[in-house]
């Protein structure tokens, strides 16, 4: 069999599943779009124009825009700041590997409803964290550390709950190095913190992009984390989308928030990509 004819038995096999994704995700995007521009509308006449748009110009969604942003990117970068030291230490073999190596995965098999619920409980005005606090004598009353303005709860979960995804990806990444350069590295000289700088790290920055897009973009469309720990206002845009769709039969409004969650997804990750360049050279 020819290369080429082999390549083409590899596609034919994948057309089932990569055609049902492709036919599926364009379907959702067009039905999506078609409903910001007023068609398909689920509660009343469907007038084809640009009206919802105009609409959703307005200082509420382009608060609840920034502050998704916001969280979206403190989640992302806090949490691959952490998972970094991680991923690196779990490439060498040591004593409690595989029990670390459990430790960390366990916030993969809880739901994002139930770890918001479970953090909750450590962080709320009467949790764990300010009685112990008020025990030891540091504070007199409770602090707000979920439902506040500035989403620091939400960002606390959300870092608790990707931290493992961007850890097992990063020691992907790293795993990949042949131990081969580090050596090298060290017999030159060369420091542990100058070999991840210029060594670990440059060939490691597309693990460590993919990690941080991924979380970007599950951060940035979430709803039950913000809807659990959240501020009141602003909230996060998928909130917006649901109060819209659900509470006010805004479905246009709704379909014009969905787009810009899709877009505003697809230009962050390629702000990314663009940042990780410039960084590696």
């Amino acid at each position: 069999m020819t290369k080429k004819n082999h390549s083409f038995l590899i596609i034919f096999l994948l057309m089932p599943g990569i055609g049902f994704i492709a036919v599926m995700l364009a379907a959702s995007f067009v039905m999506v779009i078609l409903q910001s521009l007023g068609m398909f509308n689920f509660t009343g006449e469907s007038v084809f124009g640009v009206h919802n748009w105009i609409a959703s110009f307005t200082r509420q969604n382009l608060d609840s825009f920034l502050y998704t942003s916001k969280i979206a990117f403190l989640s992302s970068f806090v949490s691959l700041i952490i998972a970094y030291p991680l991923a690196l230490q779990l490439r060498r073999s040591f004593f409690g590997k595989k029990y670390l190596n459990l430790i960390i995965r366990m916030p993969l098999f809880v739901p994002a409803l139930v770890a918001a619920f479970l953090i909750l409980n450590v962080f709320s005005y009467q949790g764990l964290v300010n009685e112990l606090l008020k025990f030891l004598g540091l504070i007199n009353e409770p602090l707000r550390m979920t439902h506040d303005e500035w989403g620091i709860g939400v960002v606390v979960i959300q870092v608790w709950k990707n931290l493992p995804f961007q850890a097992l990806i990063l020691s992907s990444a790293l795993a990949s190095i042949q131990d081969d350069i580090e050596s090298a590295a060290k017999n030159l000289g060369a420091k542990p913190l100058s070999i991840f700088r210029e060594i670990l790290f440059p060939l490691s920055i597309s693990g460590a992009l993919t990690a941080f897009v991924f979380v970007f973009i599950g951060v940035f469309g979430d709803y039950a984390i913000n809807q659990t720990s959240g501020p009141k206002y602003p909230p996060s845009l998928a909130m917006r989308m649901y109060t819209n769709a659900q509470l006010l039969n805004d479905w246009g409004g709704a379909a014009c928030i969905a787009v810009i969650i899709m877009l505003g997804a697809l230009v962050y990750a390629w702000l990314s990509s663009r940042i990780a360049k410039l960084i590696t050279g």
